[in-house]
């Protein structure tokens, strides 16, 4: 099972072309927060796992040169980034068909405190934290839809913006069915445990795996 969802997930990425180098990252700043060095902080076990965590990620510019996440000072709709899972993960809900694109898989990685679902198009989620807390990314890669491009690109970016998320646009080509986006939302400290934000974000992945589905029929 786990070679045939890493199987789906290559099959997306190369539609898209990302002929990317594994780079280890281990970003601790993030968009929306900042540090005060005389802030009282209360910083939970699970932020420092979250902290010390390392999500291999990358950016790569239309030119070919790389950037960390985080570095503001490259225009972000120039780029975008893959992030790669250390760890197997876990299966939290599967649809198998042959068709890779009415596929559906949703699997945790709580290692790396990410959640990664297939449905035709590629969603993953993850957090980094510093002391002031944590940040959810939310990430879209659409690789070969041009029918429902401009309403994914549309719904996200609405969702994103509602959710006073800062919006990354790393790539858009909507005439080629094309879409590399990303949503990164500060959260502060939580209020919840880390495993149980992921259970949330996976079983919200596997209610648009069942919408999707419905609606096919």
């Amino acid at each position: 099972m786990k070679n045939r969802v890493s199987g789906y997930i290559a099959f997306l990425l190369a539609l898209c072309g990302l002929l990317l180098g594994v780079v280890a990252c281990s970003e601790t700043s993030t968009a929306g927060g900042t540090t005060d060095e005389n802030a009282v902080t209360e910083v939970s076990a699970d932020e420092k796992a979250i902290m010390e965590s390392k999500v291999d990620s990358i950016k790569i510019l239309v030119q070919g040169e790389p950037a960390d996440i985080g570095d503001f000072e490259i225009d972000s709709t120039d780029h975008w980034y893959e992030v790669k899972f250390s760890d197997v993960g876990e299966d939290y809900f599967t649809i198998e068909e042959n068709d890779p694109y009415f596929a559906c898989y949703v699997r945790v990685h709580r290692q790396d405190f990410g959640v990664q679902g297939i449905k035709s198009v590629l969603q993953t989620f993850f957090m980094t934290a510093s002391e002031d807390g944590v940040t959810y990314h939310t990430k879209l890669d659409n690789c070969n839809d041009v029918t429902n491009c401009e309403k994914d690109l549309a719904d996200f970016e609405s969702s994103c913006e509602s959710g006073g998320g800062t919006l990354y646009r790393h790539f858009v080509d909507c005439e080629a069915g094309e879409l590399h986006l990303t949503c990164s939302s500060f959260k502060g400290h939580l209020s919840e445990s880390a495993n149980d934000i992921l259970d949330h974000v996976a079983e919200k992945m596997k209610e648009q795996c069942m919408d999707n589905r419905q609606g096919q029929n």
